[in-house]
């Protein structure tokens, strides 16, 4: 390359990176976007509108300082600490409706971001809070879990939450519709042991929770098969007439967790016929009333019985 030509591109590149600096030591005003976070609401009030996220600003400051800003990214959200500001009635309907002017921020703002940048206006110039009164219910948890146990194993009562109930707060049209709350839906195969694990609530738009998570226990026990003879019942015989049943007793058959088993007594169950039906039908369904509630899969035999009706003398 020819010699004067390479002097040439050297000053000329020098020249401008002189030019490039001095243009730094002017004044700008320029265009930047703020990132913005909410904090400290009233504790009584719950907010029923969106906010914005950013504020679209144009500042003034030295050139250097906005190149510093756009190549480091300096702007971290600002956070409006509205416990602090000035806020003053809108209009009140179905909720109380608040403003405060973003220009009172200036200040502030500018002492987050640097004290050598100059806001000179600020979009959206008006921030509108709109406050519904928070008001509070406790409702129970109700399980969406869909517990499997293992091959020989039965799940053993209820499934058990503690806390079993809480609380939620929000706006009351919203908490007002609200009966229980939910956990998270999730399969649990194969249980073989008790389950003692903490499972997510299902969240809900607008509504705070006092717990996020609650402890599930679920208990599970190797089960074996009972069987139980029962006398059977008939139910609305007129006082005038007997009816005999052929058999007179009905065979139950469950599965019972081992620790039941002897718990399990005849009494424990009723097994009926209605005389009602003979008006229809040769046989007459069994039909079981009772039976325990920790017991399994019940099945009984026969399902039906015939019948001879006699007066009575």
């Amino acid at each position: 390359m020819d010699r004067k030509l390479i002097v040439f591109l050297f000053f000329f590149l020098l020249s401008t990176i002189f030019w490039f600096l001095n243009q730094l030591e002017d004044e700008y005003v320029t265009e930047i976007s703020l990132p913005v976070h909410y904090s400290d609401f009233p504790n009584d009030k719950i907010l029923v509108n969106e906010l914005p996220d950013h504020f679209d600003m144009r500042v003034r400051a030295f050139g250097y300082k906005l190149l510093e800003y756009k190549i480091s990214n300096k702007f971290l959200p600002y956070t409006v600490n509205v416990n602090s500001i000035t806020l003053r009635m809108h209009s009140k309907s179905s909720y109380a409706k608040f403003f405060s002017l973003t220009r009172l921020l200036n200040q502030d703002i500018e002492d987050h971001l640097s004290s050598e940048l100059e806001i000179v206006s600020i979009l959206p110039d008006t921030l509108f809070f709109e406050f519904a009164d928070r008001v509070f219910k406790k409702v129970p948890v109700v399980s969406k879990l869909d517990p499997v146990p293992a091959t020989q194993y039965m799940i053993r009562g209820k499934i058990q939450f503690e806390p079993d109930s809480i609380n939620i707060s929000g706006a009351n049209p919203i908490v007002d519709t609200i009966n229980s709350v939910f956990t998270e839906s999730k399969n649990i195969p194969s249980l073989n042991d008790n389950y003692d694990k903490k499972v997510d609530l299902e969240k809900i738009n607008g509504v705070s929770f006092s717990e996020k998570e609650v402890v599930a226990k679920i208990n599970v026990e190797k089960f074996t098969e009972g069987t139980q003879k029962i006398t059977l019942n008939v139910i609305n015989v007129p006082d005038s007439l007997i009816i005999r049943t052929f058999p007179k007793e009905v065979t139950v058959t469950y599965f019972v967790a081992l620790s039941d088993y002897e718990k399990v007594l005849p009494q424990l169950f009723e097994a009926v016929v209605d005389f009602n039906e003979t008006a229809s039908q040769n046989k007459l369904n069994i039909k079981i009333l009772n039976s325990p509630d920790y017991i399994k899969s019940l099945r009984y035999n026969p399902q039906s019985v015939e019948y001879i009706i006699e007066r009575k003398e």
